[in-house]
C-alpha cells in the first residue's frame, strides 16, 4: 500500500512500517517482542512478525536468545560507522579544499566510491559565474570521471578486476572511454602521473582533475578533484594542476593517518 505525500511522492506503506520499527527503540527500550511492536504501533501482529523476520534477516535486528525479544542489531552499527567515516573525512578535507578553491578560484569536490558509482559528499563552487558544478550527493559513473578514476587506479589489482568484471562502459559524453582495453591502459596512465583526468567525458565544456586520497591503511578512500570549463585550463597547465591536486589529495590523506612512506607514492 502507498500513501500519497504533499509533494505528490508516494511513500511506500511497508518501507515505513519497517522505519517506525526501528523507530521504537530508544534508551530505554532496548528489546522489544513482536507482540508489544505491534501494539504499540497499531498493526496487525503478523505484519508486525513479517516485518520483524526481515528485519532480523537482514541484521538490522537481533534476537535475544534468552527471552525471544528482539534489540537493534550490527547492521545499524555498520552504517552509522560509514556516515561517520564521510563526516569526520569531510571536517578534515575541507580547509585543503578550499585552500584549492582559493588557489584556483574553480569548483573543488570531494567525493566516495559506491558500487560502480562516484558520490560528491562535498563540493565547493568556484568564484566564477561560469563553471562546472556538481551537486551535492550526485552520482557518477566510475569510468567516466576523474574521481573515480583516481580511485580504481589505486585500488589492490584483485578488487579492480572484480569491479570491472561485467562492468558496462556507458557513454555518458562522445568522448567516454567505452572499452576496458582503454580503460586499463587509462588507469595505468592515472599510476604514472598519480593524477587523473576526465577529458570531458562526463560532461563535455568541462576537464577535470582528481587525486586519491588514502586512509591509515594505505586504501583509497575518496578522491578529489578540481573541474574546469575547458577554455580555461589550457593543456600547458595540466601538470600544474595535476601537481596541485596531488599535494592536496595527500595532505588530507596524512592527516586520516596514511604514511606516505610506508606505501607507493602518489
Amino acid at each position: 500500500m502507498k500513501k500519497q505525500t504533499g509533494n505528490n511522492r508516494k511513500v511506500i506503506a511497508s518501507v515505513q512500517h519497517a522505519l517506525d520499527i526501528l523507530n521504537l527503540y530508544n534508551g530505554s527500550r532496548a528489546e522489544l517482542g513482536n507482540n508489544e511492536i505491534a501494539k504499540m504501533l497499531d498493526m496487525d501482529p503478523g505484519t508486525a512478525a513479517g516485518l520483524v523476520y526481515t528485519l532480523k534477516l537482514n541484521n538490522y535486528l537481533d534476537q535475544n536468545p534468552d527471552n525471544r525479544k528482539y534489540r537493534l542489531g550490527l547492521k545499524l552499527a555498520e552504517r552509522a560507522a560509514v556516515l561517520l567515516d564521510q563526516i569526520n573525512l569531510r571536517k578534515i578535507a575541507t580547509p585543503f579544499l578550499e585552500e584549492l578553491r582559493q588557489w584556483s578560484g574553480e569548483s573543488i569536490n570531494l567525493a566516495i566510491r559506491d558500487h560502480n558509482e562516484v558520490v560528491y559528499i562535498e563540493r565547493l563552487l568556484g568564484h566564477h559565474s561560469l563553471g562546472i558544478r556538481s551537486e551535492l550527493g550526485k552520482r557518477a559513473r566510475l569510468h567516466s570521471t576523474a574521481l573515480g578514476k583516481a580511485i580504481l587506479a589505486n585500488m589492490n589489482l584483485e578488487e579492480t578486476q572484480d569491479i570491472l568484471t561485467g562492468y558496462e562502459f556507458i557513454p555518458i559524453t562522445p568522448k567516454t572511454i567505452t572499452n576496458l582495453k582503454d580503460f586499463l591502459e587509462e588507469l595505468e596512465r592515472v599510476r604514472k602521473n598519480g593524477y587523473a583526468i576526465d577529458e570531458e567525458e562526463n560532461e563535455l565544456g568541462g576537464r577535470c582533475l582528481a587525486a586519491p586520497i588514502f586512509n591509515n591503511d594505505g586504501i583509497p578512500v575518496a578522491a578529489v578533484s578540481i573541474s574546469v570549463p575547458v577554455q580555461r585550463l589550457p593543456r600547458e597547465k595540466i601538470i600544474e594542476y595535476g601537481t596541485r591536486i596531488k599535494e592536496a589529495a595527500l595532505d588530507i590523506s596524512r592527516n586520516l593517518g596514511y604514511i606516505q612512506s610506508k606505501w607507493k607514492e602518489v
